[in-house]
């Protein structure tokens, strides 16, 4: 039995299945629990304690999803607690009863019309089944008609399920494909080549088969037309997890997934951790993407575990991208991962012309050439739509002193605050720190400049350049808590507008009028110390140019660049990802990078300048004793941005085969003192 948090062992007089939850004593405290296994012998009681309350009548996290979860934890280096803490909600850590509510109510006819005015309200509402949500603006006094008897459960009519659409002969053959063969599958399908439609017409075999479907999608609220078609295709079997939710909510939907109450879950990476319990299938779509590792421990990435979930639960998996990350590739290329293509478009559309505009010396308008700006204009004459994206959020990246060349910097950071005129302030993307924008310089008492653009900066100036064109620009800042979905309905209106984003816009956004797309600045990742860098830069590119000119119209693509020679461009321009994904695996496997190497980062931090290095020193000195062949050890060295949100952070990596890897993180190491964090990061996405 393991309370979250502990590893420890209880008694109770009956033969408990593992995954129930318990409330146990620890210390003066009562504290829930998960029962994980059973102890064959029969050790003394006078030495342990007793469960005091079993919390659930049947296992809440079968014995499978223990297994899976507990070999997750060994591979990331963490307890099977901290997955358990991770895979239930807060609710359920809490010990709450499981909520599978009655999804409407009617009133019973063998009651008369109630007296009062909100009873009576309600009788004329429920006279045909109402949804619970409904009611929940007088709450307390429709609990209180459902306890006599007045209010009683009933189903609500569903909508009717759109119709599957007809599969072209590609679709065909990938839906046939996974059906047939239980293993990993990596769907590479060009944008707009019909990847949802798969992904429904394989759910649907599933559900006939009364099992359940896993889509992990990494961010739920910029998925909105996959979301909304599985819950048009599917009405009343679709249930969502993810953070925005509230602590209800997100116990409800775990509580409805896990006793199968519906069919189909779509979240998050974190809804990898939700047991289904009739799994049958697992997708991921825009596997690529970097959200799918975990920032914070456990260090998961979820599309790796879907994967490992997919043999523990003998489902396929199918990991979807028009630009899959090269790990994808190299375990397909290896026969790890079944190979399936959509090269299609799943309705014609016209072809896309590329340009590269090449600004060395232009006079730019705010970043913008005038190439750049007659297209956009070019096109909202024609009443089309136009996206400008710039990866890079506020006003602009630099607030300085022409005098004297004085810069703001974060008190809690080695960096430079971004300027934000929405409102008007400094802030600090790395530790949220937020002060004033000052107008004269503190130092000397000049006017301050901005240098450089950010997605506020564009938005003034396309603003007065293409009025009365609107322009709407979809970024973290303008989208807020949960509004991205209002701003992407605008874009999709069809109307002519300019739309101005970040790599937000990237993320398989179907907009039949948009048309041109101009690429504001990506030369920093050309020259980026992360080895990772081009992989991404095309994966970004790609994703974005593909959002234009996806129905009967020509499109247009406009890329600006000081480095026109750079021979990524022509891979780029043609959209020939295969081949920059080859090239790129090539010099991963000189080096000894990933996907041709493992990888695995100490990181270390304390509010102490020094300490996290040092103790790092420490834990390679005891690593490089009696080294294993093969094995890199690289530092440990201050992390590129040593000090962040007023701690110290140093890092030491690790490279070389897996199995070696293993074997060296399985030596005891020097324990931390209490002023230094340390953390493990299996498989690390970034080297920050």
């Amino acid at each position: 039995m393991a309370p979250i948090g502990q590893d420890l062992t209880y008694l109770h007089d009956s033969t408990l299945p593992p995954g129930v939850r318990v409330r146990v004593p620890l210390g003066n405290r009562q504290v829930m629990g998960v029962v994980i296994d059973h102890e064959d012998s029969d050790p003394p009681t006078d030495s342990l304690k007793w469960i005091d309350q079993v919390l659930d009548d049947q296992s809440l996290i079968p014995q499978p999803h223990l297994n899976f979860l507990r070999w997750a934890g060994q591979y990331y280096g963490v307890g099977l607690e901290v997955m358990l803490s991770g895979a239930l909600p807060k609710w359920a850590r809490e010990g709450r009863a499981p909520i599978i509510e009655t999804q409407a109510w009617q009133w019973n006819s063998e009651f008369e019309k109630p007296r009062g005015r909100v009873r009576l309200a309600l009788f004329e509402r429920s006279q045909s089944p109402v949804a619970t949500e409904s009611l929940k603006d007088h709450w307390s006094i429709a609990r209180e008609l459902i306890k006599t008897g007045q209010l009683v459960p009933a189903e609500l009519p569903r909508q009717p399920a759109q119709p599957p659409l007809a599969l072209n002969d590609e679709q065909r053959v990938v839906v046939d494909s996974v059906n047939q063969e239980v293993k990993p599958w990596l769907l590479e399908g060009v944008t707009g080549s019909g990847k949802t439609e798969v992904y429904l017409h394989l759910a649907q075999a599933q559900l006939a088969n009364h099992k359940q479907v896993l889509v992990l999608v990494p961010e739920i609220g910029l998925t909105p037309q996959l979301v909304g078609r599985f819950e048009a295709r599917f009405p009343g079997q679709v249930v969502h997890l993810h953070s925005a939710l509230t602590d209800r909510k997100r116990w409800q939907g775990f509580c409805e997934i896990a006793s199968a109450q519906k069919a189909i879950l779509i979240g998050t990476r974190s809804a990898l951790l939700t047991p289904l319990p009739e799994l049958g299938l697992i997708v991921v779509d825009e596997e690529h993407d970097t959200s799918y590792k975990q920032g914070e421990s456990p260090r998961y990435n979820a599309r790796d575990l879907a994967v490992v979930l997919g043999q523990h639960r003998n489902a396929p998996v199918v990991l979807g991208s028009a630009t899959p990350s090269l790990e994808s590739i190299a375990n397909r290329d290896a026969g790890r991962f079944g190979a399936l293509t959509l090269r299609k478009r799943a309705r014609a559309e016209s072809p896309t012309a590329h340009h590269l505009i090449d600004i060395r010396g232009l006079d730019l308008h705010e970043g913008l050439s005038d190439k750049a700006l007659d297209a956009i204009r070019q096109t909202l004459e024609r009443g089309e739509q136009a996206l400008v994206f710039l990866n890079r959020r506020g006003f602009a990246p630099v607030l300085t002193c022409h005098q004297c060349g004085y810069h703001p910097e974060c008190p809690s950071c080695d960096a430079r605050p971004t300027v934000h005129r929405e409102p008007r302030r400094l802030w600090c993307h790395h530790c949220d720190h937020q002060s004033p924008w000052p107008v004269q310089c503190p130092s000397c008492g000049h006017r301050m400049a901005v240098l450089g653009q950010g997605t506020q900066r564009l938005e003034t100036t396309l603003s007065l350049a293409m009025d009365p064109f609107p322009v709407t620009r979809i970024d973290r800042d303008s989208a807020g808590a949960g509004g991205a979905g209002k701003l992407l309905a605008l874009a999709q209106d069809g109307l002519p507008r300019v739309l101005i984003g970040t790599q937000m816009l990237a993320k398989g956004h179907d907009l039949p009028n948009l048309t041109c797309v101009v690429v504001v600045d990506s030369d920093a990742q050309l020259f980026s110390g992360d080895f990772r860098a081009i992989e991404r830069l095309g994966q970004t590119l790609i994703q974005v140019m593909g959002r234009a000119g996806r129905a009967d119209k020509p499109g247009s693509v406009w890329v600006q660049t000081h480095q026109p020679d750079h021979p990524v461009w022509p891979r780029l321009l043609t959209g020939d990802y295969a081949a920059l994904a080859q090239d790129e695996l090539a010099l991963r496997k000189r080096a000894g990078l990933p996907p041709h190497g493992h990888m695995a980062l100490w990181r270390a931090r304390s509010p102490n300048a020094g300490e996290a290095l040092q103790h790092l020193r420490e834990v390679a000195s005891a690593l490089r004793d009696g080294l294993p062949e093969g094995i890199r050890i690289l530092g440990p060295t201050p992390a590129p941005m040593e000090r962040r949100a007023g701690q110290y952070h140093a890092q030491l990596l690790l490279m070389g085969p897996r199995s070696q890897i293993r074997t060296l993180l399985n030596r005891p190491i020097p324990a931390p003192s209490r002023r230094v964090w340390r953390g493990l990061d299996i498989d690390p996405q970034d080297l920050f």
